[in-house]
């Protein structure tokens, strides 16, 4: 390795030390600080509380500290966090419209494409492949917010397409922890998303391309097995 290629590979270290830096702390606050607030609540709470309200909001939270810990592996590169069992059939367009409503969005997703249409991922893959995607759109991107399903011999295409900035370099946004200006100020996150879902999806044995086009917006395609 030349000196140039040293100091670039050098620059580049930095310039993920420095995006780990600027996110991870602020996305480990909040339940962490929730942890204390529930467990200082403890000594004063009735069994009754603690029951019906403490118990279920701990195990709430430690679920959601669960999958954020997974998250950071397989944005790592740690492949050991990635699902390993065996895959199951799943309608696509059922699972689209689940993951909408538990994002949460207020805005409105047109769903279009065959309903039919089954992927088949390791158990869990596909939703939390969804859940990256569609929060990504929910949070970042503007409207018209569109998801596609179709069927093409044995393998089913997704495309989750948004509107919004032209984005001139598509391959930043799966770079682990990178956010751009108006991500940071529009929403919390760490900048993983995207780059958890295509380990999901190569994991299932399926692919997860971005392309941007030149009047702005960003389209996710998602392509998977299907049954």
């Amino acid at each position: 390795m030349g000196a140039s290629d040293l100091d670039r590979r050098l620059a580049e270290v930095e310039a993920l030390r420095k995006r780990v830096l600027n996110v991870i702390p602020h996305a480990l606050r909040t339940p962490v600080t929730t942890f204390r607030g529930l467990a200082e609540a403890l000594p004063a709470a009735t069994e009754a509380e603690i029951r019906e309200q403490i118990t279920p909001a701990l195990r709430r939270l430690a679920a959601q500290a669960e999958h954020l810990l997974d998250d950071l592996l397989i944005a790592a590169g740690y492949t050991t966090a990635l699902p390993t069992g065996p895959s199951v059939s799943l309608c696509v367009i059922k699972m689209v419209e689940a993951v909408w409503t538990d994002v949460g969005s207020p805005h409105p997703l047109h769903v279009d494409g065959d309903r039919s249409v089954k992927a088949s991922a390791p158990d869990g893959a596909l939703f939390k492949m969804l859940v990256h995607v569609l929060d990504n759109a929910a949070k970042y991107g503007d409207d018209p917010r569109s998801v596609i399903v179709k069927r093409t011999g044995h393998r089913v295409t997704v495309v989750v397409a948004n509107g919004g900035d032209v984005v001139p370099e598509p391959g930043i946004l799966t770079e682990p922890f990178f956010r751009g200006e108006k991500a940071v100020m529009r929403s919390s996150g760490m900048g993983i998303g995207l780059t958890v879902a295509a380990a999901l999806a190569e994991q299932a044995c399926g692919s997860l391309t971005i392309s941007c086009p030149s009047d702005g917006g960003v389209s996710v395609r998602i392509e998977l097995p299907t049954t």
